[in-house]
């Protein structure tokens, strides 16, 4: 089964992401991890403070078996299963950990925090951990994220198109299950569009998302963060979803310097896969 990994630090954010996650994966059996971490500052370390880790655990044990309550009042397939873990640890290191069972079958599903949801995102030091250090997909769920299933998606692209179908294969299984419409967009860096009728990227595209519906959009703009913003705006996307690239205009886009307008938009969830 498929393990969705959800963070939470016991705020209103984290059970929007984990009831999102519950609609998300309500149509197949999926081994549910509520996931809380806790650790020492490093300034009490620096310092040679000791702590006494034992309130710290038994405060995160009763705050998650309440959650846990909470989180098997939620639809989701019969089959499916909820595990609750606490830990004293980083929650990258616990992420890895749980990835290591099922490096190939797993998804992390988390909260954004503040009003500003994609910014927040992209400038939160949690978010940005994971971001960086875990390989599985990553759906980020903003604070005033509409929770509506993804019946269509947005897939942004760059002039490579996308190299494999298990670069996207979790997209792909999301389609499936919800019946989702994908719209594969470009902004491109020239006046030659990337989906051209005999491009090979086209063709490849076409090959993975067989039997899905989906259609193409190479979208004139400048700044590649408001066209695409604007366009999922326009058209009603559900679910934003991009291919972490750490080359050109996709590595730039996961900076920090994230433009305000994109940011604007923090009712789209968003799947943040690995290239």
């Amino acid at each position: 089964m498929k393990q969705v990994i959800l963070p939470t630090d016991f705020s209103d954010n984290s059970w929007r992401a984990m009831s999102y996650a519950a609609q998300l994966y309500a149509n197949q059996p999926c081994e549910f991890v509520l996931l809380n971490t806790f650790h020492v500052s490093q300034n009490f370390s620096e310092v040679g403070v000791t702590m006494n880790m034992e309130h710290f655990q038994e405060e995160a044990d009763k705050n998650m078996s309440e959650m846990e309550a909470r989180f098997k009042e939620l639809d989701r397939h019969d089959d499916s299963t909820i595990e609750a873990v606490a830990k004293f640890t980083s929650l990258v290191d616990a992420i890895q950990a749980l990835e290591e069972k099922q490096p190939n079958n797993s998804v992390v599903v988390m909260g954004t925090k503040g009003a500003n949801g994609l910014g927040e995102l992209f400038l939160g030091t949690m978010t940005s951990h994971v971001l960086k250090h875990v390989s599985v997909p990553l759906i980020c769920v903003p604070g005033d994220a509409q929770l509506t299933p993804p019946t269509k998606m947005m897939l942004a692209v760059d002039k490579e198109g996308v190299d494999r179908k298990d670069e996207i294969q979790e997209m792909i299984e999301l389609a499936q299950n919800h019946g989702s419409q994908i719209a594969v967009v470009n902004v491109p860096e020239d006046a030659n569009a990337l989906f051209g009728d005999d491009l090979a990227e086209k063709f490849v595209i076409d090959h993975y998302l067989d039997k899905i519906k989906h259609e193409y959009h190479s979208l004139p703009g400048e700044y590649k963060e408001d066209v695409i913003s604007r366009f999922a705006d326009k058209e009603g996307v559900d679910l934003m979803v991009f291919v972490k690239r750490d080359r050109g205009f996709w590595s730039n886009l996961f900076h920090q310097s994230l433009t305000k307008s994109m940011a604007y938009h923090s009712d789209k969830p968003m799947l943040i896969l690995r290239s």
